[in-house]
């Protein structure tokens, strides 16, 4: 469907210094670039979870959540302030709650990450918000700092192949130009 140049099998970073089985689309593109983690990786059948990762993505799940997209634009897209972890640890940053905003439901099996720029580590603000501990992201702190989206998970639930396919909204390039 996507062309044999345009996917991978390799293994796939899932966190905390463990890989799995899985497959790269478009591996040499980093605006479409898309990790397959499989269920069954010997048949590299049923995913288990996506992954995007990096600056920006043409990749969005559910109402047009994206590499890159700010802490403010998530605040509009879920209609209220949500709860992140803190900064500088291995959950760095995870969206822990979206307190029942409109994000709630289509996310509720996606992990969004969110980090400040590199520049903003130094400052007062992100001294502030460090550490496992959850922070609102409407805390002055965090507005300050204004991080951004470098990464997403979403995990397919273990159900039947019909609510499967109900459970994300993932816009997807088409075609080797799209």
């Amino acid at each position: 469907m996507y062309g044999d140049a345009n996917v991978r099998d390799e293994r796939i970073e899932i966190g905390e210094g463990e890989t799995a089985p899985g497959t790269i689309l478009f591996p040499d593109d980093s605006l479409r670039r898309l990790m397959i983690v499989w269920t069954d990786s010997a048949a590299r059948r049923k995913p288990s979870r996506i992954i995007l990762r990096g600056g920006l993505s043409r990749w969005s799940l559910g109402p047009g959540v994206r590499l890159g997209i700010t802490l403010d634009q998530l605040e509009m897209l879920n209609g209220r302030p949500f709860t992140l972890a803190g900064f500088g640890w291995d959950y760095s940053g995870v969206v822990v709650d979206w307190r029942g905003g409109a994000l709630d439901k289509p996310l509720r099996n996606a992990k969004v990450y969110l980090a400040p720029d590199v520049e903003k580590q130094s400052t007062r603000e992100y001294s502030q918000v460090l550490g496992d501990k959850d922070y609102s992201s409407h805390l002055s702190a965090m507005l300050a700092l204004n991080p951004t989206v470098y990464q997403i998970f979403y995990d397919f639930p273990a159900t039947d192949k019909a609510s499967r396919k109900s459970t994300i909204a993932l816009s997807v390039p088409t075609g080797k130009n799209g």
